[in-house]
């Protein structure tokens, strides 16, 4: 894998994980499958906690009262629309996986959900990036390089378990 490839790989998991992990474990069931039992529930929730909307990383910044209630206000604000353009995504794929199990190609059937699939995922990472910054704007220095050290580490960890050396 070239390092642009490695790079948005690495770019776009990390705001999966950072943004939109709290909206999924909140959307309920997924194609099906989905966490039996926690249906509807946060991960906290289901865990015994509240679910007060901010992930992991963002409780160990030591946040005012203030910038929790700004931050989830800012979570909140396009998490209809993340989560339509996850589903659009998530659609686009499941479509193209069945004509594959089925031996159906269309190329322009085919091209049409890849380009669907590929706007969804670019307009998903567009609000995801605006929601960091504007996320980023609440916090402190010492919270913004607080964060920055921990998202490191987490990229580190994650690197590891997949095997592969960091983007250059």
């Amino acid at each position: 894998m070239n390092t642009f490839k490695r790079t948005l790989a690495v770019f776009l998991a990390t705001s999966s994980i950072a943004l939109a992990l709290p909206l999924a474990a909140n959307a309920g069931p997924m194609m099906g499958g989905g966490m039996e039992g926690g249906c509807g529930q946060g991960r906290s929730a289901m865990r015994g906690g509240p679910d007060d909307g901010l992930p992991p990383m963002m409780k160990k910044l030591k946040l005012t009262p203030a910038q929790e209630a700004k931050i989830t206000e800012l979570r909140k604000q396009d998490s209809e629309l993340i989560s339509a353009k996850y589903q659009s995504m998530r659609d686009s794929r499941a479509q193209l996986h069945e004509m594959q199990k089925t031996g159906d190609y269309d190329e322009a059937k085919v091209k049409a959900l890849t380009e669907q699939g590929a706007q969804a995922m670019a307009e998903m990472a567009q609000l995801r990036a605006r929601q960091h910054h504007q996320v980023m704007a609440v916090l402190t220095p010492e919270q913004r390089q607080q964060f920055a050290t921990q998202r490191e580490e987490m990229m580190k960890r994650w690197e590891k378990k997949r095997g592969e050396k960091p983007a250059a």
